[in-house]
């Protein structure tokens, strides 16, 4: 057996591809949209991908079963859940698969289990090697069911149906996978950065008797006070997660090899508003867009949380044109917003800041101030609005004392809470969320904005007083 697990950092994807080394076809389970890395495996290791495994309908990423499918001339199948109602049916699957079906590649067996509650088609997924046992299995894909410390959580499609996931959960917890041996390996879709559970553990694998034993989750208690437990500090849920739901329902838009946004646009192009109607993603770092960047550009600094920013806060019906420091950096870019959905990106400004700036167009700064000097106008009463774009429990381990609470991801929706009176400064824990949130605030019409350096980790290793 050849196994190949492929880990995208940042949404913290967890997708794989297990192939039979006698016969040469192979599996790929939950692959992102990005799939050349599984071709590129499956070409090195003379494997012909035969089949594609969906264990749900994602709400975090796009879907890459039917980008894959097309790279490989159409000839895998797409397998999918055919439990849940119709608006959980994929139709783009070639086969709907159950309980009662199996898959088999040589001597590897894949048997499917019914275990919903995070979703209501959720299928785990059991993996057996028949050279070694006929009746037990080696492993099981848990998707975002069962991650490593964790399980997937039920509240995603809103409080009319959470209470009901939530039963189905502690259900598949406690019941449908009761039967299943304590060394059977676990290998889920996500690990410690994802949003799709609460408090996913760092390694990328486990043992189903180790989450038993040590899993604070699947410790059996009744099922009240479990749901209860469960959703307690859940974080928030992007609003970006239903758009993903419906577009890996009905079925992703294939791009192909081909990446989009690799149009060179000159600064007089952009001044000219030929790209009249696109959203400016300036992806250069935070210390880089303060100094000088294009008036209303939205700054979301390149790295692995690129992606879940960009869903957090961008628009859907806008173009894109991107700014980098370096055009090797567009590939990396383009692949992290097409991951979330992004597909219209109309390419990048040739030259980057520096041609928009000999071109002599108007370029804006973003005023920074350190905690210091902050602590220093807060204690003097400086008329100030410190705006702390951090998640609940960041807030709960300590703040600023009178500052303005709106998570970043949520603040455009609560633009009115921000007095526009007076200046405002933006923390968060260290500058990168804050340079975002500025960038938008600004962008609404804000004129005193400054991002705080070093956020509230500065604040606090300069010892200045929090409140708790």
């Amino acid at each position: 057996m050849i196994f190949y697990p492929r880990f995208v950092p940042g949404l913290a994807i967890s997708s794989y591809l297990i192939g039979d080394d006698q016969s040469g076809a192979a599996v790929v389970i939950d692959p992102p949209r990005d799939v050349d890395d599984f071709i590129e495996f499956a070409r090195q290791h003379d494997l012909h991908i035969q089949y594609i495994i969906e264990t749900h309908v994602h709400a975090d990423f796009v879907s890459g079963s039917r980008e894959l499918k097309a790279r490989l001339n159409n000839q895998p199948q797409i397998y999918c859940s055919a439990y849940g109602s119709a608006d959980w049916t994929q139709s783009f699957a070639d086969r709907h698969v159950s309980a009662d079906d199996t898959l088999s590649l040589g001597k590897l067996r894949f048997e499917f289990r019914h275990v919903p509650g995070h979703t209501p088609e959720h299928i785990a997924i059991l993996l057996f090697d028949e050279s070694r046992s006929q009746d037990t299995p080696w492993c099981m894909f848990t998707g975002d069911f069962l991650f490593v410390g964790d399980v997937g959580r039920p509240d995603l499609l809103g409080e009319a149906e959470q209470q009901k996931l939530a039963h189905q959960l502690y259900e598949s917890v406690f019941t449908r996978i009761e039967a299943l041996p304590d060394f059977l390996e676990i290998f889920p879709a996500h690990g410690a950065g994802s949003l799709c559970g609460k408090a996913i553990g760092s390694r990328r694998s486990s043992t189903l008797g180790f989450e038993r034993r040590f899993s604070n989750v699947l410790q059996k208690q009744d099922e009240e006070p479990w749901i209860e437990d469960l959703l307690q500090d859940m974080p928030l849920s992007p609003s970006y997660f239903s758009r993903m739901k419906r577009i890996n329902k009905e079925g992703p838009a294939i791009i192909g090899p081909e990446l989009p946004g690799q149009k060179r646009w000159s600064a007089k192009e952009v001044a000219e508003r030929q790209c009249e109607d696109c959203l400016i993603v300036d992806v250069r770092s935070k210390e880089a867009f303060a100094a000088a960047h294009i008036p209303d550009a939205i700054n979301i600094p390149i790295g692995s949380n690129l992606p879940t920013w960009a869903g957090w806060v961008l628009p859907y019906d806008r173009p894109i044109l991107l700014v980098v420091d370096q055009p090797s950096q567009v590939k990396e870019v383009v692949t992290n917003l097409l991951r979330v959905g992004f597909d219209d990106i109309q390419g990048y400004l040739e030259g980057g800041i520096n041609a928009w700036e000999t071109a002599g167009f108007p370029l804006e700064m973003l005023e920074t101030i350190s905690v210091r000097d902050l602590h220093h106008k807060l204690r003097q009463q400086h008329p100030l609005t410190v705006l702390d774009v951090r998640t609940e429990r960041e807030w709960d381990a300590g703040h600023i004392k009178g500052a303005l609470h709106i998570h970043g991801g949520a603040l455009q929706e609560r633009f009115e809470e921000i007095p526009q009176e007076q200046p405002v400064a933006v923390v968060c824990g260290s500058g990168y969320r804050a340079s975002i949130a500025s960038s938008f605030i600004r962008r609404a019409g804000f004129t005193d904005v400054a991002n705080v350096l070093g956020g509230m980790s500065a604040w606090k290793a300069a010892d200045l007083p929090l409140n708790a």
